[in-house]
């Protein structure tokens, strides 16, 4: 390599990018230790027998295999008052019977009402919900997801210390099959590794903000003053919209890691996780195409160029010594969220597979959207984008 100006020895493209690269994985890999005391587990609280009411509301179509479970935890909370309310949306299996069987006199089941016209049905099934219930608090939990017997109470208390309007808990998921366990990671890994969680608390600006459906605590003030599910009834990413009209409100919005006080069951097949996220991720995005170019034609190839380069070198027999340490950095970054999501370590090597799985994921998701396609879901048809958007 020649001289550079100034006599200083020139330095190559190459190198710089090679160096830009390590740089911004030791900035990703401080980002999560960053997080974790952004996003800490909410604190053990307990509460007198004056505490503020909080209705516990489950909307299920179809859960029979699912509600037991979720409806034993609820009623297992240590928090002194509570109602339960589940609502039945159009459930075709033994969802209701199920409800009657375990929740007895202490949950009270409603019939849902007809899908109007557009409402998604999550939506509708909320609305409702929140017409039925009397508390000061709202706690909106999927039927798929179970509590801690302290997770009601931790987030309350939350809820209080920070003076928010909603509180979300970063659920860990049920894993029941191998593609559950590889590729469902990917959500707390972004949200550890790929968002300024400090940023997004401080920031008023609605459009920065995010929540996890399978457990949404709202002041009942906050709801009303962002217009509840009625304000976007045909949202797809329900809870990510209702954390952004709770901010555009006026009201905090707060994120914690719940990964030890709620367990979700989102999807176990490959199948299923490709069209769950297929109708969510771009939706995730603000359906920004902006964003997903962003993420799918510079986020995804920088995170997987150290791979592909090391794969390339066990072919040709040489390695990049760079290479190498940028893909140290990137597995040392999943396994913290892997432990703080309280996900199997044993996935950290398909790393790559699932951040590729997500990216294509992001770009199907985009790409239905663009051309108004809809997704089966749930026995229903659900659109990947609000009718209003152009």
């Amino acid at each position: 390599m020649g001289p550079g100006p100034w006599g200083y020895p020139a330095v190559s493209r190459e190198l710089i990018f090679d160096w830009a690269l390590t740089w911004l994985f030791l900035a990703q890999l401080a980002l999560i230790f960053w997080n974790q005391r952004v996003l800490a587990r909410p604190l053990a609280r307990l509460w007198e027998d004056d505490s503020p009411l909080v209705s516990l509301l489950v909307p299920a179509r179809n859960e029979e295999a699912t509600i037991e479970r979720c409806l034993r935890s609820l009623l297992t909370q240590d928090y002194p008052r509570l109602e339960i309310i589940v609502l039945d949306d159009g459930s075709t299996d033994a969802t209701a019977s199920v409800v009657r069987a375990v929740g007895g006199s202490r949950v009270r089941l409603l019939a849902g009402t007809p899908l109007p016209a557009g409402w998604t049905g999550k939506n509708w099934a909320c609305h409702q919900l929140s017409q039925a219930a009397r508390g000061d608090l709202l706690c909106f939990v999927d039927a798929d997801t179970t509590l801690a017997p302290g997770a009601l109470s931790a987030a309350t208390g939350l809820l209080e210390e920070e003076g928010a309007g909603l509180v979300s808990l970063l659920p860990r998921s049920s894993r029941k099959s191998v593609s559950g366990a590889v590729l469902l990671p990917m959500v707390p890994h972004a949200m550890f590794a790929l968002f300024p969680m400090a940023a997004m608390h401080r920031s008023t600006h609605p459009s920065v903000a995010v929540a996890f459906g399978p457990f949404l605590l709202l002041t009942r003030e906050a709801y009303a003053a962002a217009g509840g599910h009625a304000a976007r009834p045909d949202s797809i990413v329900d809870d990510v919209e209702m954390s952004r009209a709770v901010k555009a409100a006026g009201y905090p919005v707060r994120l914690a890691n719940g990964s030890d006080l709620v367990e979700t069951r989102w999807y176990e097949t490959p199948g299923d996780i490709w069209r769950g996220f297929s109708k969510n991720a771009y939706g995730g995005v603000g359906y920004s195409p902006w964003m997903a170019a962003a993420v799918v034609l510079v986020l995804m190839p920088v995170l997987l160029l150290p791979f592909f380069r090391v794969g390339v070198g066990l072919v040709g027999g040489d390695i990049p010594a760079v290479a190498l340490w940028q893909v140290a950095l990137l597995l040392s970054g999943r396994m913290l969220t892997a432990h703080l999501g309280r996900d199997p370590q044993w996935t950290t090597p398909l790393h790559p597979f699932m951040v590729a799985f997500w990216g294509l994921a992001l770009a199907w998701s985009a790409m239905l959207s663009a051309t108004h396609r809809s997704v089966v879901w749930r026995d229903r048809e659900v659109p990947t984008r609000p009718v209003e958007l152009p």
